[in-house]
């Protein structure tokens, strides 16, 4: 023994020694909160060590589903030595979704899960009160003229990204999120921002693949230690960012000194006069992480569902529909009632698994302290649930665009916690009117100006992402202009 401790050198004695303190650490940080909420029921199928992680990694949206059927509306996951809380039903979602940022804070939550390196401090902790200023602003403004404007960019980014695979088989989920990512990059910054890159720089391209690196970080860091995610996933990922930032910033700044007012998106003119071009450069990172990906994702899925079940006469009259919408552009959702109910039954369909994160900021009690959700601990709410909850929604895997049923009221879309997609309570997404806007606008041109080939069969939902249910394989099309 003496000759094995002598072997060791100061250097192996101090990370032994760092490791054994951190496993003990843990095990006694763990036996804290486990005391603290025992009476909150365990998903089921947990395995030593890695606890729910495998089980949650193979199939995350069922097996939320199956473990709010099993054990009620509030229960608890271990993610690999995580413990994690999960609110599904709409009474406790309620609880946790209206307490103040003091009681539940939705931003150290996004923080802690490595946003904060992913995405920088001013996007974690100011961007969203900032946008949503902005974009609660636009519709006061000359709302016809914005509506007009986004429709052609719509349509002249749909005409440049599908006229470059015109004949080609392209992936018809990416083309849509390169289409809602421009046109996101040109209303809300300008279009100038996208042209003439040196080194023939694809801004488009380059941001998506930041974004989908991000959402594999995100899924893999929630299983891992800090020690081992923040020096092999967080921290590359927020070098990565900064000299992404470095680049817009440089591209902002030449911009604001030759561009005229005018040639500003409406973001851009709102932001460019009170921050440095370092910090509109973060923000801007923020803004479009939130503002492309699941509008397009819901775009996409719209037409497709469309295509796998409407009727021919739900066909038709959403065709005529989005005539009308594009011939004389309004936000009046009413007066396109099925191409309204295509794109809210689409996302009903594809609402997120793990919508919403929470850390308590204190004790907080449910049913006169039956359950107890402890300070500190992290709450996820997912609006899957909800969603497809039969006693909401009849029938919830399908979808109805029957105007006339009862199954599918007005009233049900507009509860937030009946239709959960764009989240609830004191955190509601802010771009909702924006994001169902630029939903029925797309899918309009879609169906008016482009004849789209679609497989048969179309690859099944998918929900491994942490995004709106995508497709389980690339959707594979072939598109051309209507003449």
């Amino acid at each position: 023994m003496e000759e094995l401790l002598s072997s060791i050198s100061p250097a192996s004695a101090c990370v032994l020694t760092a490791i054994f303190l951190i496993v003990i650490f843990r095990f006694f940080s763990n036996a804290r909160t486990e005391n603290a909420f025992n009476t909150i029921p365990w998903a089921p199928n947990s395995i030593p060590v890695l606890g729910h992680a495998l089980k949650y990694r193979e199939n995350p949206g069922k097996f939320l589903l199956e473990s709010c059927e099993q054990v009620g509306e509030l229960f608890r996951l271990n993610m690999a030595g995580k413990i994690m809380i999960v609110a599904c039903g709409p009474r406790v979602q309620r609880i946790v979704a209206s307490a103040p940022e003091s009681e539940m804070s939705a931003r150290q939550a996004v923080a802690d899960i490595g946003f904060e390196e992913m995405l920088g401090y001013l996007n974690v902790y100011k961007g969203t009160d900032l946008h949503k200023g902005i974009i609660k602003a636009l519709w006061y403004h000359d709302p016809s003229k914005q509506v007009s404007r986004w429709i052609k960019s719509v349509k002249k980014s749909l005409q440049k990204e599908a006229f470059s695979k015109e004949g080609q088989q392209v992936e018809f989920m990416k083309l849509i999120r390169r289409v809602t990512l421009r046109v996101s990059v040109e209303q809300f910054i300008g279009e100038f921002f996208l042209d003439n890159w040196e080194d023939d720089f694809d801004f488009i391209e380059v941001f998506m693949k930041f974004q989908d690196d991000l959402e594999d970080a995100t899924a893999k860091s929630v299983v891992m230690p800090d020690y081992v995610a923040l020096p092999f996933l967080l921290w590359p990922l927020k070098r990565r960012r900064l000299q992404f930032q470095s680049r817009i910033s440089q591209r902002l700044q030449h911009a604001l000194t030759d561009m005229s007012p005018e040639q500003y998106g409406f973001w851009l003119a709102k932001v460019k006069d009170s921050y440095h071009p370092d910090e509109v450069s973060e923000f801007i990172v923020g803004l479009l992480f939130a503002a492309h990906k699941n509008p397009a994702i819901g775009i996409a899925q719209s037409y497709l569902m469309l295509c796998e079940n409407g009727s021919t006469r739900q066909k038709q009259s959403i065709i005529q529909e989005s005539n009308a919408l594009l011939s004389k552009p309004s936000l009046q959702e009413s007066a396109f009632p099925t191409l309204d109910r295509l794109c809210l039954e689409a996302l009903r369909l594809t609402a997120h698994s793990i919508g919403a994160i929470r850390i308590a900021k204190q004790d907080v009690f449910i049913d006169d302290k039956k359950f107890v959700i402890p300070k500190g601990a992290t709450v996820a709410l997912t609006h899957l649930s909800s969603s497809l909850n039969p006693e909401f929604w009849n029938d919830p895997h399908r979808m109805n665009l029957d105007l006339t049923s009862p199954h599918r009221s007005k009233e049900s879309y507009e509860n937030e916690y009946m239709f959960t997609v764009f989240s609830h309570g004191v955190h509601k997404c802010p771009g909702q009117k924006l994001a169902l806007f630029m939903l029925r606008c797309t899918v309009a041109v879609l169906l008016v100006d482009f004849e789209i080939s679609i497989p048969n069969p179309i690859p099944p939902l998918c929900f491994e992402r942490a995004t709106l249910g995508q497709r389980a394989g690339p959707v594979l099309v072939t598109i051309t202009k209507k003449r």
